[in-house]
């Protein structure tokens, strides 16, 4: 076990800190923790995070970010960060929890002490290519974000909760009430690799059964996903009691917000939400939750069959290499269906 370093802290406290995490959906999501800690022990910090301009939605509506400083989309060039740095020079305090070579350009030569993020990737390769050394599993990613702060003595132990703008709730709320009375789930059929994926025929068995017990359903995605799910969504687009919404980041935190359980791949939307404070039925495919990524709080499911070919990835892949894909295939309709349903009675089983 490394040794923890104690960081002096100014007399006052740290008044301009800055916060680094650009990137992906559900990482941006789980260091929150992090950043409302910082905020309980210096309240009148100015609390500055960065983040790529397609993910800050997460942030711009939390009271504990003073400014979120969005990295625009083609902001990649040695040359775009190191004059960027130059906006971070007045900070007393910086944390990376990005740990990146693109975090560590922006932070290069600053005056102000760096807690960053250490790098997890050797244990989660290990579980891809060498679990014969018998791994164990990884700590949640929210755990590790919270070891950034032991230099400060903070802790940093609640669950991610995101907070959502007044008018994209109420434009959330105008569009649950035209569905009318009702309990309301959401599907989230999307994920950025096709080993991560339930099978289309699979979700739409989810949604008709859903439909049978009355449960109204919004299915949340990205519009090139919802291209890639052509009978879902015609299927959904014929039957009472749904909606597909293909909306920017912001709304669809509204719309989870709405809902009573949402059911979802290893995604940013699982993460979401999970601190949307929903709980969640999560499907884990190619990826594990021992590589420390399951969805955050009580009373959510997770599915993984844990098979010895699981995980093969990290992240995702286009295709099982072994080509029989049971890592999804061996996940049935009904036992998703119990789940929600039992969420739904307000009396998660155990799994």
């Amino acid at each position: 076990m490394s040794t923890i370093h104690k960081l002096a802290v100014p007399a006052g406290g740290f008044r301009r800190i800055a916060v680094i995490r650009l990137s992906s959906l559900g990482d941006v999501v789980l260091t929150l923790p992090v950043v409302h800690a910082l905020r309980t022990a210096y309240p009148e910090a100015e609390i500055q995070y960065w983040v790529k301009e397609e993910y800050a939605a997460v942030l711009r509506d939390d009271p504990a970010v003073t400014r979120v400083r969005a990295l625009e989309r083609d902001a990649s060039r040695v040359e775009d960060l190191v004059s960027m740095s130059a906006e971070l020079e007045d900070r007393d305090l910086i944390v990376d929890l990005h740990g990146s070579l693109r975090s560590r350009l922006l932070t290069f030569r600053l005056p102000a002490p760096v807690l960053r993020l250490r790098g997890s990737r050797v244990q989660r390769e290990r579980w891809v290519r060498a679990r014969w050394t018998r791994p164990r599993p990884l700590p949640h990613a929210t755990a590790r974000y919270a070891e950034v702060l032991a230099p400060l003595g903070l802790r940093a132990d609640e669950p991610p909760h995101v907070t959502v703008g007044a008018v994209a709730r109420e434009w959330a709320r105008s569009q649950r009430s035209a569905l009318g009375p009702g309990t309301l789930v959401a599907l989230c059929p999307g994920a950025r690799h096709a080993t991560k994926c339930w099978p289309e025929e699979r979700w739409c068995e989810l949604e008709r059964g859903l439909a049978k017990l009355g449960v109204q359903r919004v299915v949340l995605s990205t519009a090139s996903e919802r291209r890639a799910l052509p009978k879902l969504s015609a299927q959904l687009m014929g039957a009472n009691g749904g909606v597909w919404a293909t909306e920017p980041l912001e709304r669809s935190m509204a719309w989870l917000g709405e809902c009573a359980v949402a059911v979802t791949h290893d995604s940013g939307l699982m993460h979401l939400a999970a601190a949307s404070g929903r709980p969640v039925v999560a499907l884990f495919g190619s990826t594990s939750p021992v590589l420390g990524f399951s969805p955050c709080g009580p009373g959510h499911a997770v599915i993984s069959r844990e098979l010895a070919c699981q995980p093969c990835t990290v992240h995702g892949r286009n295709a099982c290499p072994l080509g029989h894909f049971r890592c999804m295939l061996e996940i049935g309709v009904e036992e998703v269906l119990a789940l929600v349903r039992d969420r739904l009675s307000g009396q998660p089983a155990a799994c």
